[in-house]
Parts: C-alpha cells; sequence; structure tokens
C-alpha cells in the first residue's frame, strides 16, 4: 500500500524533526552549563578540555544536521542514522572524558538508544545499540593501555551495556505495536474518508435540501439542493458562514421564532424564487445541539401529490368499473330473456335483475361511504351497555348466534356510529364463513390502556396468500362480495385511533379490534 507507506514515511520525518530539536536543545544546554563551570571541571574530570571540544563539536553537527534535515528532506533515513551515529559518538566522548559514566550520560545514552529502536529500521538501530555497547565498555580498556584512565568503572559500564540491550529491546517492541496501531488508525481513516465521500457524493445528488445550523446558526453542513433553493451563493456551500450572512430571510424567522422538534413550515425569500418547504429536525450530538432543515420545493410536492391523487383516481375507477361490470352483464343477459320467456321464467329474471340492480346500488353505496369523509367524533361508549342492546337492535337475525364474553366494567372512545358499521361487517363476515352449528364468538377484555375486541368464527379461515390483500379495496373471496366490508372497517378504526388485525387461529378466524381506553 504506498498510501501507507506514504503515510509512514511522515510520520517518520515528524518525529525525525521532534528528535533533531531535542538533540540541539541537549547540546546547546550542556555547552552553556559547560562554558559557564568550565573552571571546576579541573577539580571534576580528567580531561576537561576533550569534554568541552567534544561539546563544541556536538553542537555544530546538530545544529548543522537539523538543518539539513528540514531544508533536503531526502533521504531521511540516512540522516537519522548519522543522527544516532553522531550522537553515540559524542556521548562516548563524553563518558571518556569524564572518566567513566554518569547519571545524566546514562539517561542521555538510554534516550538515544530507544529513539533509534522508534525511527530506524531494525538491522540499523541493533547495529546503533551494539555500537554504543562496545564504545562504553571497551574505551575504559583503551584508556588503561594509555594509561588514561583505569578499569574501576567497568562494572558500571557493563551494567550500562546490559541496559542499552534492554531498552533496544523494549523499543522494538513498542515499535511493532505501534505498527499495528498505526496500519489499524490508516485502514479505519480510508473507511472513513470513503464513508465521508459516499456522503458527500449522496448529499450532492439528491434533490432533497439540507442545511444543519449550530446553536450560534452557523451553517455547518449544506449540499447544493439547499443552497439552490434558498439561493445561497455556492462560494459559501463548502465552509462555515453565518446564517445571516448567507440567508439572512431564514435567519429573522430563526431570531423571531422558537422551532420546534418535528415542525413543518413553508418559506419563501427574496433570494430565491422558490416556494419551500421546510421540516425541522433537531440533533443530539455531544456538547451541542444541532437543527437540521429538510427542503424541499413546494412545487414538486404538489405535482407530487396531484400525481397521486390521480393514479388512486384511476385504480378507484378502474375497480368500481370492474365491480360493477358483472351485474350489469347479469342484468343486460336478463333483459335479453325477458321477452320471449314464459312468466314463471320472467319472474325469475325479474328477481335477477332487481337483485343485481341492489347489489350495484350496494357497490355505490359503499364507494361514497369509503370517499365521503366523514368527519369523526369519538364518544365514550359503555360497552357492558351498548354490546348486548346493539345485537338485538342491529343483528336480530342473528342474535342467537353469537356469544359475548364481556366480565368487566368497560368503556372505550370510539365514535358511536362508525363503531356500529366496524362491528356490523366483522359479525356479518363471520356469519358468512362460519361452520354450521357454530357460534360467533365475540370476547371483550382489557390490556394495559386498550380495550381489545375480537370477533371470531369456526370456517375455514383466510387462506395465506389472501392475507397481504385482506385490507384492500374490492378484494373479496365471494361472488357477491364488494370487497369494501374489510377496508372500511379498517378505515373507521384508524379514524378513531384503533388498529383493526388479523389474528390466526388452528381453527377459523379472528379479526381483532384494539381500542383506546375511555377516560373515566
Amino acid at each position: 500500500m504506498p498510501d501507507l507507506k506514504q503515510h509512514s514515511e511522515l510520520n517518520q520525518y515528524h518525529l525525525g524533526m521532534w528528535y533533531g530539536t531535542y538533540r540541539l536543545l541537549i547540546a546547546f544546554c550542556l555547552l552553556l552549563i559547560t562554558l559557564l563551570t568550565f573552571q571546576q571541571l579541573g577539580t571534576q574530570y580528567q580531561h576537561p578540555g576533550l569534554y568541552l571540544y567534544t561539546l563544541v563539536c556536538y553542537f555544530i553537527f546538530s545544529c548543522l544536521q537539523l538543518i539539513s534535515y528540514k531544508y533536503i528532506p531526502f533521504k531521511s533515513t540516512q540522516q537519522l542514522t548519522l543522527f544516532f551515529a553522531v550522537d553515540i559518538i559524542a556521548l562516548s566522548s563524553l563518558t571518556f572524558a569524564s572518566d567513566g559514566p554518569n547519571l545524566y550520560l546514562s539517561l542521555l545514552f538510554v534516550i538515544t538508544i530507544f529513539a533509534a529502536s522508534l525511527l530506524l529500521q531494525k538491522r540499523k538501530a541493533l547495529a546503533i545499540t551494539l555500537i554504543a555497547m562496545i564504545m562504553v565498555i571497551y574505551q575504559h580498556f583503551v584508556g588503561s593501555l594509555l594509561d588514561f584512565s583505569s578499569l574501576n568503572n567497568i562494572g558500571q559500564s557493563a551494567l550500562l551495556a546490559f541496559l542499552f540491550w534492554v531498552v533496544y529491546g523494549s523499543g522494538r517492541i513498542a515499535v511493532r505495536r505501534f505498527q499495528i496501531l498505526e496500519n489499524l488508525n490508516f485502514s479505519q481513516s480510508l473507511e472513513l474518508n470513503r464513508l465521508q465521500n459516499i456522503n458527500r457524493y449522496i448529499l450532492e445528488q439528491t434533490e432533497m435540501g439540507y442545511l444543519v445550523l449550530d446553536e450560534n446558526c452557523h451553517v455547518v453542513l449544506s449540499n447544493p439542493a439547499a443552497c439552490h433553493l434558498l439561493g445561497i451563493h455556492p462560494k459559501y456551500a463548502h465552509a462555515t458562514y453565518p446564517l445571516y450572512k448567507i440567508q439572512p430571510d431564514l435567519f429573522d424567522l430563526f431570531k423571531f421564532d422558537q422551532l420546534q422538534d418535528g415542525e413543518k413550515f413553508q418559506f419563501e425569500s427574496q433570494l430565491s424564487h422558490f416556494h419551500v418547504h421546510i421540516q425541522v429536525q433537531k440533533l443530539k450530538v455531544p456538547h451541542q445541539t444541532l437543527t437540521l432543515l429538510a427542503l424541499q420545493d413546494g412545487r414538486k410536492i404538489n405535482q407530487q401529490v396531484q400525481q397521486l391523487k390521480l393514479a388512486a383516481l384511476g385504480q378507484l375507477s378502474a375497480s368500481i368499473a370492474h365491480e360493477i361490470r358483472n351485474p350489469l352483464a347479469a342484468i343486460v343477459q336478463a333483459n335479453n330473456l325477458f321477452t320471449g320467456s314464459d312468466a314463471a321464467q320472467q319472474q325469475l329474471l325479474s328477481d335477477m335483475i332487481s337483485k343485481q340492480a341492489t347489489r350495484i346500488d350496494k357497490i355505490i353505496h359503499d364507494t361514497l361511504s369509503m370517499v365521503k369523509n366523514k368527519q369523526t367524533t369519538p364518544v365514550a361508549i359503555q360497552l357492558n351497555q351498548f354490546l348486548p342492546q346493539f345485537i338485538q337492535e342491529d343483528l336480530p337475525d342473528a342474535a342467537s348466534q353469537i356469544q359475548l364474553t364481556l366480565t368487566e366494567q368497560l368503556s372505550i372512545q370510539f365514535d358511536e356510529s362508525q363503531f356500529r358499521q366496524v362491528l356490523i361487517n366483522l359479525i356479518r363476515n363471520a356469519i358468512r364463513h362460519n361452520a354450521a352449528q357454530q357460534p360467533i364468538e365475540i370476547t371483550v377484555y382489557p390490556k394495559a390502556t386498550y380495550i381489545y375486541i375480537d370477533v371470531r368464527d369456526f370456517g375455514a379461515g383466510v387462506a395465506n396468500q389472501d392475507l397481504l390483500y385482506l385490507f384492500q379495496p374490492f378484494f373479496s373471496t365471494e361472488i357477491n362480495g364488494t370487497g369494501l366490508g374489510l377496508y372500511l372497517s379498517h378505515s373507521f378504526c384508524e379514524a378513531n385511533q384503533a388498529k383493526l388485525s388479523y389474528v390466526e387461529q388452528e381453527q377459523g378466524a379472528c379479526f381483532r379490534m384494539k381500542c383506546l381506553r375511555a377516560i373515566e
């Protein structure tokens, strides 16, 4: 992955700059301290002149190497290797001049070895570590041969060399961990960048406008559709600007009106010729609350609504025509046969014509009930009193077939006339499909804040292939059915904040009404 390699090299370059600055600062501080205390070095160090000249050279090399590393960023790995080579030589010379390792020189050695294991390749870091170990240990042997030093500090030097090896091993372990984390972070950053590009592309391609505002009414995010609808100049599309600067009309609306979450309103601006439909949504993010404005062209919304209305009207017209065609064809056929028939046949044909005309009238009546959109007036209905009376008044012919189970004093919130119509449709439907000698069970029971009313028969039930079309208009499994009963019942329940659903049974069918409990 060339991108990952470039990313690693860039990180190595920045770390090298920090290390170059560190070593220059260390060289300067040591040189300054030495110049200020040079007269005392003769009593403490055996070779004060070597100590001073080493620091001067170290400072000069550190300065030149840092300048070269910053302004000539080629072969940065080779320059880093020279950094550590100069450090090892300088620190070894200082150790020799001070007659053995001391605390601060040992600490500088350790930092150098650890930095080399982090910034250099494994072989180069190992070479730097070995050179440091050799120079620390064997400088005392060289000093002994030249009568410059003794072997008194050989134990400290060996211990320091062992510490170098431990530091090198720790550094390599840290490097492996850093590489794993770096690869993981890099892959995550690539994935995040890819998702950001996809989100940005989606925002740029969608016709819906999106505008995100912070608590100070500054635009945090916008897409081209929002800029187009609000008349915002394209130069403001990809930066954060105050809303009052790019769309003062919308800012005035926010300034004088506290818009709530989910609120919808229409907006027109002098900067744009669009009639914009805006929906407000509050976004809860850490430490702040953002406001998302979803923008749509009002004219396109109206066009879509009109298209949906025309499509629904066409579907309804086709369904009505299909439902009326069958009884109408039967009427025409009966009328053609009427003239040449005898009196008995004419009576049968007359009954057929009357029956089919009644069917057409029922289709028209149900259709008008469906599209009339009568206003709903929910009232409290006491089921213990209402249901027995309803069965006797509205279903006298089927009262003996109905088994009512109601053990508590329960009341619901429902429009009374619509509730009667729903029950009539469900019970009549259950009677038509019920098995012989079996009752129609009506069970009423409470649960939480709702009242459930189950209407169950013991017939064949609803076939699996018909479940999807159960509450659609003009769907019926009977030849003489209009297919509007369940659809109207479902619509009446929704209008009263209730829900009508089909519950599968082992035998028969069960339609369940979930109604709001009336507040007593």
